[in-house]
């Protein structure tokens, strides 16, 4: 996964997803079944996913006091807490042609973005240019057409 600007998503060495400053250091996330499948309006159910690490496939991307991060499914106490904190709302072409953009199930209308330290983090719609840069991303080996 790459952001517009180009730079690599990367889950750092504190398990936090940022940014990474060496275009070729992107970690490889895998797209599976929404966590939080019963609790998503039927008519988005096609669209919702859970991110978990490739070479890490009990680690799920999570957001955590709106930040991202990564973390092991039976480390959680909250398991229905943790389903929706790892479940996102997967949109084309929202804020530019051929870019993705993941909405946190539950907090409607937030998005993944990069905040100014390349922390990845869930952040409420803005209709600015920098919030629709930094909330864009490419997504490789993903058809929508299909899961």
């Amino acid at each position: 996964m790459y952001a517009e600007s180009g730079q690599a998503v990367h889950v750092s060495a504190y398990d936090q997803v940022v940014l990474s400053t060496d275009e070729q250091d992107a970690t490889t996330f895998m797209l599976v079944a929404c966590r939080a499948w019963n609790n998503v309006p039927e008519a988005l159910r096609p669209q919702c996913y859970s991110l978990v690490v490739a070479n890490r496939p009990d680690c799920y991307v999570r957001h955590h006091g709106y930040f991202l991060y990564v973390d092991a499914e039976d480390t959680s106490e909250n398991p229905t807490l943790f389903a929706m904190d790892a479940s996102f709302i997967l949109h084309s072409d929202t804020f530019y042609s051929g870019y993705y953009a993941l909405e946190a199930v539950n907090f409607p209308n937030r998005y993944i973005q990069s905040d100014a330290d390349g922390r990845l983090v869930i952040a409420q719609r803005l209709d600015t240019v920098e919030y629709n840069d930094t909330a864009s991303f490419t997504i490789s080996g993903y058809r929508m057409t299909g899961r």
